[in-house]
C-alpha cells in the first residue's frame, strides 16, 4: 500500500514530495516546541532550538531517500555534514526570526514557529536541489 501510494502520479513531482517531507518535520517541530514549552515549562526559545535539530532528523532523512530519490550512501556523510552547516546557519535564523516575531511583533510562538519554518523551507528546498542531493554529486566526491 505504501509502495502504490509513493509511486503515485502526484508524489512524482519533487515540490510535493518536498513539502509533504516538510509537513512531517514540520508536525515534528511543532509538537516538540508545544511539549517542551507547554508540558515541560521549558523557555519557548530553547523549545525552538531542540524542535529545529529533531525536525532536521526527519527532514534530512525523508527528504535524501524519498523527495530526491537520492539513496547513495558514498556521499551521504558529507551531504550530513552539509546539511548539518545549513541547519546550523538555519538554527540561527531561526531563533532570529522566533525572537522578532515573538518579542517584537507580539505573535504567539507556535504561529511564530510556524510561520519562521515556512521562510526556512523555501531557502532549504533551493539548497537541497541544487546543492546538497543534486544528481550528479561530483562535488562530494573525493578523487583518488
Amino acid at each position: 500500500m505504501i509502495r502504490t501510494l509513493a509511486t503515485h502520479p502526484f508524489f512524482r513531482f519533487r515540490f510535493v514530495r518536498f513539502v509533504i517531507s516538510g509537513g512531517f518535520a514540520t508536525l515534528t517541530n511543532l509538537g516538540v516546541v508545544y511539549l517542551c514549552t507547554d508540558v515541560f515549562g521549558v523557555y519557548y526559545l530553547a523549545s525552538s532550538g531542540v524542535a529545529f535539530v529533531a525536525s532536521f532528523l526527519v527532514s534530512f532523512m525523508l527528504q535524501k531517500f524519498w523527495t530526491f530519490s537520492n539513496s547513495s550512501l558514498d556521499v551521504v556523510h558529507r551531504q550530513l555534514v552539509i546539511s548539518l552547516i545549513v541547519a546550523s546557519c538555519n538554527l540561527v535564523i531561526n531563533i532570529f526570526l522566533m525572537y522578532c516575531f515573538v518579542e517584537k511583533l507580539g505573535i504567539h510562538y507556535l504561529i511564530g514557529q510556524l510561520m519562521t519554518s515556512a521562510l526556512i523551507a523555501c531557502e532549504t528546498f533551493f539548497l537541497y536541489k541544487h546543492v546538497i542531493f543534486i544528481e550528479n554529486p561530483k562535488f562530494f566526491r573525493m578523487s583518488k
